[in-house]
């Protein structure tokens, strides 16, 4: 058995295990060892020994996160970190019971709120995916968080896109509003450089299937369906595989989740209602028509100041 000195102070070699089944991006692992090291500080503060905490004075940790304000998905992600923590402790022999055990916290904003990630929390999330080794499933998955999140795609507007609608010439794609009409959005340079990534990596037998042919801009690599549309299950579960891996899953969210993330944080940078309902396409067409024409921040393609940037 190792010691408690080595457990702690090499904290990252014995945590990854508890961390997304094994398998953490990078990111993540550095968001778990950031907040694990702010409890071991908060331990240290008031001389109390990490491994001989009790669920009450870990109750105590969870009432002074709430004092200082932060949000509870904010709360919801430190405790995990520190609840990894010590099933990393017992996976070593070191402790015989987790303190964590009885402790609830709310994965997401009070139930009056909508339910959203700020950007710091996305730029985890949309780098799960960097530590895949096919570059194919490494771009299409980024590809998807970027659409859900910084462009604000529903999954149908997502289901639905074809290689066809993109303008490479003007840096826009058509989104299918209804059967006959069609609204060109205006993604932002990030999301265009992943898509750019996303199409040279596409595999050259996929590309000589779709050849001459109406072909879906969102593939699928499944045995069943390889070469075809990727589902809309298959989206979500790409992105509840980010959300778990990130530490950031809440129950029942996925797509709504990152849509929801993309409103909140354009309205807290630009602070304009307008451009948060057109970005969502929240009204009909002839309603988003009247600002569309004159809201300037549109062609300069606002989204980036809300995109996550990207570790390639």
């Amino acid at each position: 058995m190792i010691s408690t000195h080595k457990f702690i102070t090499n904290i990252d070699r014995y945590i990854i295990p508890c961390i997304a089944k094994g398998k953490p991006s990078k990111d993540t692992l550095e968001a778990y060892l950031k907040h694990i090291r702010l409890f071991l500080n908060w331990c240290h503060r008031d001389n109390r020994h990490p491994l001989n905490m009790t669920e009450m004075q870990i109750s105590m940790y969870y009432q002074e996160l709430v004092d200082r304000g932060y949000k509870p998905l904010t709360i919801h992600i430190k405790m995990a970190a520190v609840k990894a923590f010590y099933r990393a402790a017992l996976q070593q022999g070191l402790m015989f019971n987790n303190p964590c055990d009885h402790i609830q916290t709310q994965g997401g904003n009070p139930p009056t709120l909508r339910y959203y990630l700020d950007v710091d929390q996305l730029q985890v999330v949309c780098n799960t995916y960097m530590d895949e080794p096919e570059p194919f499933i490494r771009h299409r998955n980024t590809l998807i968080l970027y659409l859900f999140s910084v462009e604000g795609l529903r999954p149908i507007d997502i289901f639905r896109l074809n290689m066809q609608d993109i303008d490479w010439e003007h840096l826009t794609i058509s989104i299918g509003t209804s059967r006959l009409e069609r609204e060109e959005i205006y993604p932002c340079a990030e999301t265009m450089d992943i898509l750019k990534d996303y199409i040279k990596s596409i595999p050259d037998n996929i590309t000589d299937m779709l050849e001459n042919q109406l072909a879906p801009l969102i593939i699928s690599n499944s045995r069943n369906n390889y070469g075809g549309r990727l589902s809309r299950n298959g989206m979500r579960l790409i992105i509840n595989t980010a959300l778990d891996k990130a530490g950031l899953k809440v129950s029942g969210s996925s797509a709504n989740l990152l849509r929801n993330s993309c409103g909140t944080n354009l309205f807290k940078a630009t602070n304009d209602i307008k451009l948060v309902q057109k970005t969502l396409r929240q009204q009909n067409v002839s309603s988003a028509l009247k600002f569309a024409a004159d809201n300037k921040t549109l062609s300069q393609r606002t989204t980036s100041v809300i995109a996550p940037k990207r570790n390639k």
